[in-house]
């Protein structure tokens, strides 16, 4: 089928909107949200609130529906993004700090660069030359100080190393560590059970943080990658009908608060997740919620 649809002015959009039935009382105020977050940003959202037939989507709105529903929507799914890459960020950088930690006091402060001290030589070149090729663009000053003052090793420590990097290079580099000894500290100081579930939340909270920095939307969605369970959360953690975890948000915030815990027993951050979830605009189960689950006791912190 070839595309054919038209482009439309945003006042074009606006009378697309009420002949579909959405309730708009200010056309100028709707016009200014339109212009600056956009009609297709905002379609993702108000999908929850059309109508759906036998056949699939109806393009109608429910009876009652307004813009401000759908904003209001929008606005929460906003505020959530940030509440999760506030604990990304503290996830990744004590990530980022025990493994370079551990690994520079078992090999050294360029221990780094010794292929033969992971699992695939290969995958070690490659993310080498991704390092060299970041030293080039850094400016950086304790990069800038390093390559100034010495001549040898070419490249820096991998304290300072490890702070240039992505979170899914972290994520490559961990996994492709070969000494067990240096990833069980980490596991442990995280509370999570084995390296397997910590190399499997480095790639997935990678890619939750890549939605988030996008401004994807998390609301409904439904993640590509299932979280393992973790046993000490396994009665709290949300098994779909074929006995998988849920994909839907609930259960990677649900480790993330796990993990915050142990970051950070003082953080308020789950308590704040709580509230804010609590004010949803439509339904949690949306989001993989289960019936009671803002009484279980990781989320009874009042800090």
């Amino acid at each position: 089928m070839k595309y054919s649809k038209p482009s439309l002015s945003i006042p074009e959009q606006i009378i697309l909107l009420k002949q579909r039935g959405l309730a708009i009382h200010d056309d100028q105020r709707v016009e200014h949200y339109l212009t600056y977050i956009g009609y297709y940003r905002f379609s993702a959202y108000w999908l929850s609130f059309e109508h759906f037939n036998e056949t699939g989507r109806t393009h109608r709105f429910k009876s009652g529906t307004s813009f401000d529903d759908v904003l209001s929507l929008y606005i929460f799914d906003r505020k959530l993004r940030l509440l999760v890459m506030e604990a990304i960020e503290r996830i990744e950088v004590a990530v980022r700090t025990h493994w370079a930690n551990t690994f520079s006091m078992k090999h050294g402060a360029h221990g780094y660069l010794d292929a033969a001290l992971f699992k695939n030589r290969e995958t070690h070149r490659r993310e080498i030359e991704n390092i060299k090729s970041q030293i080039k663009r850094s400016n950086e000053v304790f990069i800038q100080h390093y390559l100034q003052k010495y001549t040898e090793p070419a490249l820096p420590p991998i304290w300072a190393i490890v702070e240039t990097m992505t979170f899914g290079a972290l994520s490559r580099w961990f996994s492709n560590t070969k000494d067990t000894s240096i990833k069980k500290p980490v596991f442990r100081n995280l509370g999570l059970p084995n390296i397997e579930t910590l190399e499997s939340a480095l790639h997935i909270f990678s890619g939750i943080r890549n939605i988030c920095a996008h401004h994807g939307r998390l609301w409904n969605r439904r993640l590509v990658r299932q979280f393992p369970v973790v046993r000490k959360l396994s009665a709290q953690m949300v098994v779909e009908s074929d006995g998988q975890p849920s994909r839907k948000i609930y259960n990677y915030l649900l480790v993330m608060a796990f993990v915050m815990q142990h970051i950070n027993p003082g953080s308020s951050w789950c308590n704040r997740v709580k509230n804010h979830v609590k004010s949803c605009p439509l339904g949690v189960s949306e989001m993989g919620f289960p019936e009671g689950w803002e009484d279980f006791a990781i989320w009874q912190r009042t800090v």
